[in-house]
């Protein structure tokens, strides 16, 4: 692999059925890229959560016009439900922007009712699905299930998980989508881009359970045409990280809006608290973190991130909570920024 880097941060602001494969007949020139406005863990929430208006994601969508970006892409989490009238103008507001905007199933996107009506709101085939664009094949991942007896795979809806029995398992891939990931990798024409709420690459914090089954898929594929598998996303803890993993960039992308803790603090102005009554467990960002994704079909692999300052200047030491994870990343008001080369024997 030949690596170049520029580093950190830039000044901007049972198993479901197998989904859809669209064709892309546009395969750009080598030399032609292409661009994604990407954020994660936007968690619309409004009464509960800091920064809990329409605000963010319209900042967040006038960066990607801003930027020419040719797609937008969330990794979960956007909301909590999707069927009061502030939720449905929510999905709307991005669902008809003038740029293509694509859903991820994040385990709150359900939380006030049945994934499968989440997946029409979002305009999702399903939970997992894929689609072709500019020569790259997007493959979204659904690792939204739990197991309370091995074996036997829930989908998180009506904010079921939240009564786990004891000794049950969270963060699974079930063995139908495991088939649908490797024919849909695997047989690709184009270089595949793995996109999931939930990691496939952490060790400690909440990662995929059968994470080793799907990156023996990403071997295998790779081993077949090198370069097939080029970048793994995801969301979920709210983290800034990056990682090369056989030849393939894993990306921890943070939250666009805040790190959550269960422990509460009192560091907040108390008429913001009447408001935004669950902002006692938030640390939160001024402004919204996204990034600006481009891609060449030669391996090259640009990210330009964002960052923002602490809410009321309040960082999690400030308000008594580690700094770090259980895998050691540490919370902060950015994404970092990257530009790198691979190159594939």
């Amino acid at each position: 692999m030949k690596l170049s880097r520029r580093n950190f941060l830039t000044t901007a602001a049972i198993a479901a059925p197998a989904a859809l494969i669209s064709a892309d007949q546009n395969v750009p020139t080598s030399g032609t890229p292409l661009k994604v406005c990407v954020f994660a863990d936007l968690h619309y929430h409004p009464g509960v959560w800091t920064n809990d208006t329409p605000a963010f994601l319209e900042k967040i969508m006038a960066r990607a016009e801003s930027e020419r970006c040719d797609m937008m892409i969330h990794l979960g989490d956007f909301l909590h439900g999707v069927r009061s009238p502030a939720q449905k103008a929510f999905i709307k507001l991005y669902n008809e922007f003038k740029i293509p905007g694509y859903h991820i199933l994040g385990n709150h996107d359900q939380d006030g009712n049945p994934y499968r009506e989440t997946c029409d709101a979002y305009r999702m085939p399903d939970g997992h699905y894929s689609f072709d664009k500019g020569g790259f094949r997007f493959v979204i991942a659904d690792p939204n299930y739990f197991c309370n007896e091995p074996g036997k795979f829930i989908h998180h809806e009506n904010g079921n998980y939240f009564k786990r029995v004891a000794g049950s398992t969270i963060n699974w891939i079930p063995p139908a989508q495991l088939e649908w990931l490797r024919s849909t990798i695997v047989g690709s024409p184009y270089p595949c881009i793995v996109l999931s709420h939930q990691s496939f690459e952490r060790g400690k914090g909440a990662p995929v359970m059968n994470k080793k089954e799907v990156q023996a898929i990403f071997r295998e594929a790779n081993a077949k045409k090198p370069g097939t598998v080029r970048l793994v996303i995801n969301g979920h803890l709210h983290m800034d990280h990056l990682r090369i993993l056989d030849n393939i960039l894993y990306w921890d992308v943070n939250s666009a809006n805040f790190q959550y803790y269960g422990k509460k603090h009192d560091k907040y102005p108390a008429e913001y608290v009447k408001t935004h009554r669950g902002s006692l467990n938030n640390i939160g960002w001024k402004e919204p973190l996204s990034a600006i994704l481009t891609m060449w079909p030669n391996g090259r692999i640009r990210i330009d991130g964002s960052k923002s300052d602490w809410l009321f200047g309040v960082s999690p030491k400030d308000a008594g909570y580690p700094t770090c994870d259980s895998d050691g990343r540490e919370t902060l008001p950015r994404i970092q920024s990257t530009d790198m080369t691979f190159t594939y024997a």
